[in-house]
């Protein structure tokens, strides 16, 4: 059974830090429920451009069958992007505090 998740979150607008903290937090939470998980701050560079990470982290994004949207989704361009993707190609999502 694929149990594999990909996080969506806010990366861009917050210091690196910050944005690498919550996605290793949610990293931990997912694999802890046993899920396989894609982690977009493990996927791309910090110094590559917002087009190259968001093709990356789409073609990702595809090969998952669950997507899990961090509570800050909706201040990124990029998530709300793969929230249409992840809506299209029918993924099961998550929406957890």
């Amino acid at each position: 059974m694929n149990k594999k998740i990909y996080i969506a979150g806010r990366v861009s607008g917050i210091k690196y830090e910050i944005a690498k903290f919550n996605f290793a937090r949610a990293e931990r939470y997912w694999r802890y429920k046993g899920y396989e998980v894609v982690n977009p701050i493990r996927l791309c560079n910090k110094e590559w451009g917002w087009w190259r990470c968001m093709a990356v982290c789409l073609w990702n994004l595809f090969k998952c069958k669950y997507v899990y949207f961090m509570s800050n989704y909706t201040y990124s361009k990029g998530a709300r992007i793969e929230l249409f993707f992840a809506k299209i190609l029918r993924k099961k999502i998550f929406f957890l505090e």
